[in-house]
């Protein structure tokens, strides 16, 4: 019983601190800082290695971001050796799977990391509302969107405008943090996207743009 009762205060604790993570922002009055999306408007494309580590297992190898048209993007995941793992493409709101080795082709699984590309591409954001918040320590620019059930929390550091973190949330709860790291010529080298409800962690490094 003694045990069950530590149990469940600790449970407690930690649901606590999830569900008020974003009990201490308040929502900011005035000038509304605009979200500049982490490709930027127009591009050509972007080569990363990467490393996709999922239940215990790694998949390395190069993911090449590539801007069809305005809104229009191809995404394709290979091994350095050139073999395709991946290849999705994105127009307006969108999806198209052109193919997927059997490991990756599973719904939830391909659902996740689809909506994981969709956030960096800041793509169906559009004419969706927009809440800012100040946090107490004042170092970000912090804006909420929802998405159906789920929110993402963008914060921009105040002082460099750079898009440094985005929390894709349910119900208060972080379920994907986005970190984007090492900001050059204005675009991070380094992104690190870590999910907290499956075992999923993404790393992207700028090889190339």
């Amino acid at each position: 019983m003694r045990n069950l009762l530590l149990s469940s205060f600790v449970l407690l604790i930690l649901t606590g601190c999830k569900l008020g993570h974003y009990s201490r922002l308040k929502e900011a009055t005035g000038t509304k800082t605009s979200l500049k999306p982490v490709f930027g408007d127009n591009f050509n494309s972007f080569l990363f290695k990467t490393n996709i580590h999922i239940y215990g297992k790694d998949f390395s190898g190069l993911l090449v971001t590539k801007q069809l048209q305005p809104k229009e993007y191809r995404v394709i995941f290979t091994t350095e050796l050139g073999m395709k793992i991946f290849d999705f493409e994105f127009k307006d709101t969108s999806f198209t799977l052109h193919y997927c080795v059997p490991q990756f082709n599973k719904p939830k699984l391909l659902k996740v990391i689809r909506q994981d590309i969709e956030t960096l591409l800041m793509n169906n954001l559009e004419g969706r509302s927009v809440t800012s918040y100040t946090e107490p320590k004042e170092i970000y620019h912090i804006q909420r969107i929802q998405l159906g059930n789920y929110n993402n929390y963008y914060f921009t550091e105040k002082t460099s405008q750079q898009l440094l973190k985005i929390e894709h949330s349910k119900k208060r709860t972080i379920k994907t943090i986005f970190t984007l790291n090492d900001y050059k010529d204005g675009f991070p080298s380094n992104i690190i996207i870590q999910h907290y409800n499956i075992q999923l962690r993404i790393e992207l490094n700028l090889l190339k743009k």
